[in-house]
């Protein structure tokens, strides 16, 4: 650019220089060629600047096109790495689980059924091995295999339940509504209440009924009397060497016994799978072999499935399509309950832990 400028102003002079020579004896004329060569001169001078100018100009906005661009170019390519490093960060934050909440001072009622969402299948812990069980039997004492004849339904009948008139109606492994069994004359005159232990025995050295009829039992006493009271006083079975519950009165105690006694090597766990049936709140209950009488059977809060005991009952066999269970679940205290409606009612439960009769009292 600057040669081009000094070769314009080079040729004004020339060309102003050769009109002065050829016109020197005409003034008017050699005025008009320098007068004529400055204006060119100037001219190319401004020319020249114009050009300079713009260049100036555009190069930057161009620049600036180009930087924006690049810069649009750089946050799309970086915006799928942001949010895969979000999503890193979110993922390896630990998740908090919510901590057992003390049990409820009232056990599960067993009532009209109520809707409830379904859910997905669970599974107990793994099955333990069994060592050789040192509990003593009574000589010829009962299999306890059958639903109809053994242990676990006689404690049920010695607090008063009325077995012979239930199965009279015809009704015995039928399901029958909570609410529709206190006219029908089968329950004994024990209520739910904490007003005794379990533990309760009389001069005699017998489970005291008249206590308990007075007091009344709950869900985890009602276990308590048939393990630790009916069991040796009754049956002359020696359960001395079982894991007692530190309560005898909260679920969660009795879970923790069992849990002691599976790591002594008298009972194990037994896998379950549970779902809702479809179109009902009723559970579908598939344990993954057949359950012995007397095994305990934990369940827990169905709106807060966090492995804290709320309930338990004995088992007491499968019959009729139902897997039944003796327990106190309501006013009506010792009677007959299915798994399969436990998740109905006011207090619904849902499924927790099959710990199996200790070895030995299964014939």
């Amino acid at each position: 650019m600057r040669g081009k400028k000094i070769t314009t102003l080079l040729y004004s002079i020339f060309v102003s220089v050769y009109c002065l020579f050829k016109t020197r004896k005409k003034f008017a004329y050699s005025f008009f060629a320098v007068l004529l060569a400055t204006v060119v001169t100037l001219s190319s001078v401004l020319v020249v600047r114009s050009i300079k100018s713009n260049d100036k100009k555009i190069t930057p906005n161009k620049e600036k096109e180009v930087s924006q661009k690049e810069v649009t170019v750089e946050e799309k390519s970086v915006q799928p790495e942001l949010v895969e490093e979000k999503v890193a960060e979110s993922a390896a934050k630990p998740i908090l689980e919510e901590e057992p909440v003390p049990e409820k001072p009232t056990e599960p009622k067993e009532e009209v059924p109520t809707e409830q969402p379904p859910v997905e299948s669970q599974t107990t812990e793994p099955v333990a091995d069994l060592r050789n069980s040192i509990i003593n039997v009574v000589p010829g004492g009962k299999s306890n295999r059958d639903p109809d004849d053994n242990d676990f339904l006689d404690a049920l009948i010695y607090t008063g339940y009325n077995i012979q008139k239930h199965r009279s109606d015809g009704l015995m492994w039928t399901y029958i509504l909570a609410s529709q069994k206190k006219g029908k004359g089968w329950l004994s005159n024990i209520s739910y209440n904490f007003g005794c232990t379990g533990y309760e025995t009389n001069a005699d050295g017998e489970p005291d009924i008249a206590r308990f009829e007075r007091g009344g039992l709950v869900c985890a006493s009602y276990a308590t009397y048939v393990y630790f009271n009916y069991l040796p006083h009754i049956a002359g079975i020696d359960v001395s060497v079982l894991a007692k519950p530190a309560d005898p009165q909260k679920a969660q105690q009795w879970y923790l016994a069992g849990k002691k006694w599976i790591e002594d090597g008298f009972s194990k766990y037994i896998e379950w799978n549970a779902h809702m049936l479809a179109g009902t709140n009723h559970t579908v209950f598939e344990p993954a072999e057949p359950i012995p009488i007397g095994s305990l059977m934990f369940t827990q809060d169905f709106n807060n499935r966090n492995g804290y005991a709320t309930h338990i009952s004995l088992y007491a066999g499968y019959k009729n399509g139902y897997h039944w269970v003796t327990h106190v679940g309501n006013l009506n205290g010792p009677e007959f309950c299915a798994m399969e409606r436990m998740s109905c009612g006011p207090d619904p439960q849902w499924p927790l832990a099959i710990i199996t009769t200790p070895n030995g009292l299964i014939k």
